[in-house]
């Protein structure tokens, strides 16, 4: 089994804290593990006593999250979400098991896949984020990336219907 990757390219890390609290509700998840490297105190620090992520991840920072389901349109179970941030943006990966989008009959993916992708769509908009790639892991590898949303319009119906024959 393989396992798919979401990533959020060059996200303004100013944002990160509304996308993490308001958006995904990650405080108000069941973690298994995360890590965080506190430059600051020069510490190790868990998701839960991370008073501030922007902080967290300035000047630049990684971090990770293991969590036991996300919604992102649709729940996803077993996903790892991986901070990456320089100074002023970072890229946030989403990674989870292929089986919890290709599995069931070509109507039940279609519909998983587009209810993710739409939800994506609505947060590069709120979030004005330049481009948001799905795919197996690596999903930036051409070879490898099922679907790039960036400004271009999408035709969601001949994407699907590439990934699903």
């Amino acid at each position: 089994m393989e396992n798919l990757e979401i990533i959020l390219l060059d996200f303004r890390k100013e944002e990160i804290e509304t996308l993490i609290h308001e958006e995904l509700k990650l405080s108000t998840l069941n973690i298994k593990s995360s890590h965080f490297y506190d430059f600051n105190s020069g510490k190790d620090m868990e998701f839960p006593r991370v008073k501030n992520m922007k902080e967290i991840l300035s000047p630049k920072g990684t971090g990770n999250i293991v969590l036991e389901q996300l919604q992102l349109g649709i729940t996803l179970k077993n996903v790892v979400i991986v901070f990456s941030f320089d100074e002023e943006c970072g890229d946030i990966v989403f990674n989870f098991p292929e089986s919890e989008i290709f599995i069931g009959d070509k109507k039940e993916v279609k519909s998983r896949f587009e209810k993710l992708v739409n939800y994506l769509v609505k947060l590069k908009m709120k979030y004005n984020i330049p481009k948001v790639i799905i795919g197996y892991e690596p999903a930036d590898d051409e070879d490898t990336m099922l679907i790039e949303l960036s400004d271009n319009a999408l035709n969601l119906e001949k994407v699907l219907e590439k990934i699903l024959d």
